[in-house]
């Protein structure tokens, strides 16, 4: 069953039937306009489909009572059917580092070994028989998302010129800058501008 992540980009700022200096939580874009199912960043950066790879930054903080009205209404929509409700501002955005590895191996990537013996990445998460075979694997018991975590990083099996390598993702590769958060990031930013870096946050939850 697969999950899917709905909220808001907020912005805080004046809005009809405020008093002259007040501001309120405003819903900017649905995040539906912007980006779509991606597990590895639902984790990364909220916790979402746990594998235990990594520490999210924004997990179950709940609704703010603060969140606009849309934002709201829209939570309410969904009923019990929503879950993982949490919001992330843009200051905490700009103060992740992206070169955090994961808290554990993630991953087994595939390489070709060239000629002058340098290495070509063919996959960064590969789950094969042919690595099965090499690596002794159990694929009938073994879960493929857990599969690294049986062995210490940089573990490596050679099978002719392919090379099978445990390996430790950064939140940089679990999010990559040019992946559709890149479009969330943007908005974000942009408001971020004009308004400051504290008047602006997304707001979610996921359903499945």
């Amino acid at each position: 069953m697969g999950t899917d992540i709905h909220g808001f980009i907020e912005c805080r700022t004046w809005t009809p039937g405020l008093d002259v200096g007040e501001t309120a939580w405003v819903a900017a874009i649905s995040l539906k306009m912007l980006v779509g199912r991606d597990y590895e960043a639902f984790e990364c950066l909220f916790g979402i489909r746990r594998s235990g790879h990594w520490r999210p930054i924004a997990a179950d903080r709940g609704l703010p009572q603060d969140a606009s009205e849309i934002a709201k209404a829209g939570l309410a929509e969904w009923g019990e059917a929503a879950f993982g409700v949490t919001w992330l501002n843009w200051d905490e955005v700009t103060a992740i580092d992206w070169d955090e590895p994961a808290l554990h191996p993630t991953n087994v990537a595939q390489y070709r070994q060239l000629p002058d013996q340098s290495l070509e990445l063919v996959y960064r998460s590969v789950w094969s028989r042919r690595f099965a075979r090499v690596s002794g694997v159990d694929t009938l018991t073994v879960d493929p998302y857990q599969v690294a975590v049986l062995w210490d990083e940089g573990t490596e099996w050679k099978d002719r010129d392919t090379v099978f390598r445990v390996e430790r993702a950064t939140r940089r590769l679990a999010v990559p800058p040019d992946s559709l958060w890149h479009g969330v990031w943007t908005v974000m930013r942009t408001l971020a501008h004009i308004h400051g870096d504290d008047a602006v946050r997304l707001v979610a939850w996921f359903e499945q």
